[in-house]
């Protein structure tokens, strides 16, 4: 393609002074027709740069338009959003797949169906996202954002976009992240002894394993080893759904105290059989056990309240307490990124004491009445 424009340069007065604006024709693709749009883009403040400055600028824009440019095509969300759901979602994990789709329904799609593709700029997404801010949890507007990259990444990849318009997109403040609540060894010990089975199974496999609630659900009998003392995670129930687990290092083998294994083989059944199932026999619905089963009992014990997640912090705790290496709980926990291993650690206020201990005897405090003593 020759050469097509220089395009045109103006000032326009604002709420903050004078800024130059750049404006051109760009030509488009909509239904095999070759068509122009007009577009416009703010260059910078006119008590920041030159006149000449914001024109170098301009033509550097315009420089891809004028050299062997491919015109894009017009879309409009909606119609690519049914194209990125058919043919780039299946190309996913499934588990990644219906995170990407549920969040990109729910909260992008209602908002840009209407528009142009090529429409959605930096600023508009920017837009978008502050409207979650304060009222939604960081891990949602993170999810948001993710969801924002996959969309327009792929959008520029089948060239329906020059360049991703979410990159550089900054979060709002988020509503913080209550955390799981983490339990004391004795707390769990009392709990266990408290329930009936199969809910004393239930904490006690999540309590001394350090497993996911859908790791604990997609267990299988097969899965138990009383031979080695272990039990081997290679799936988890998500979303009432038997599949692959969260990561490929979530594949993981873990011993289990003897004792353990002991209490779940009085009850032992068929290899390819859930160890644990719902109250009507199908798969376990996590929150009616927590809620009907569970926490009356710890509620009446006089223990706070706590999710199934709260098992798995308080393993890690526990570990992370009695000297457990930050590698082996990695391990067990089956985390991808050491570093989320130490966010799940909480530390006692007995192991915060023995440090303090610990440092002042490295560090002369055991000789302070020689110290107190000497003539200065």
């Amino acid at each position: 393609m020759g050469r097509i424009q220089r395009g045109s340069l103006i000032d326009r007065k604002g709420k903050r002074g004078t800024v130059y604006i750049g404006r051109w024709l760009e030509p488009v693709l909509k239904d095999g027709k070759l068509l122009t749009v007009h577009r416009s883009k703010v260059i910078g403040r006119a008590d920041k740069i030159t006149k000449d400055h914001a024109e170098r600028i301009l033509d550097g824009w315009l420089r891809p338009l004028n050299d062997n440019y491919q015109p894009i095509e017009l879309i409009n969300f909606a119609s690519y959003f049914v194209r990125w759901e058919a043919d780039l979602l299946p190309t996913y994990r499934e588990s990644t797949r219906k995170f990407y789709h549920d969040t990109a329904k729910g909260y992008i799609y209602p908002y840009f169906k209407d528009v142009l593709l090529a429409d959605i700029r930096p600023p508009d997404l920017q837009m978008f996202i502050n409207r979650f801010g304060g009222g939604y949890s960081c891990s949602v507007l993170k999810h948001i954002r993710a969801a924002l990259n996959s969309l327009f990444d792929t959008a520029v990849t089948w060239r329906y976009l020059k360049e991703n318009p979410a990159k550089g997109l900054r979060l709002p403040p988020g509503k913080p992240v209550q955390r799981a609540q983490v339990l004391t060894p004795a707390q769990i010990n009392l709990l266990v002894q408290s329930l009936l089975s199969p809910y004393r199974e239930m904490v006690l496999v999540a309590a001394t394993t350090g497993v996911r609630p859908s790791e604990l659900w997609g267990l299988r009998w097969g899965d138990l080893d009383e031979q080695a003392h272990v039990i081997r995670i290679s799936r988890r129930l998500y979303r009432r759904h038997l599949g692959e687990t969260k990561t490929p290092q979530s594949v993981r083998t873990i011993p289990v105290a003897p004792a353990v294994l002991a209490e779940l083989n009085q009850h032992r059944g068929e290899p390819d059989a859930l160890v644990f199932k719902g109250v009507r026999g199908g798969p376990v619905r996590s929150d009616e056990v927590l809620h009907k089963h569970i926490l009356p009992v710890a509620r009446a014990l006089g223990l706070p309240d706590f999710t199934w997640r709260s098992f798995r912090r308080s393993a890690e705790s526990a570990m992370h307490n009695h000297g457990v290496s930050l590698k082996a709980q990695q391990a067990v926990l089956g985390h991808t990124n050491v570093n989320t291993t130490m966010l799940y650690a909480e530390t006692t206020e007995e192991s915060k004491r023995g440090a303090a201990d610990l440092l002042g005897n490295l560090f002369g405090c055991a000789n302070s009445a020689e110290v107190a003593t000497r003539p200065m």
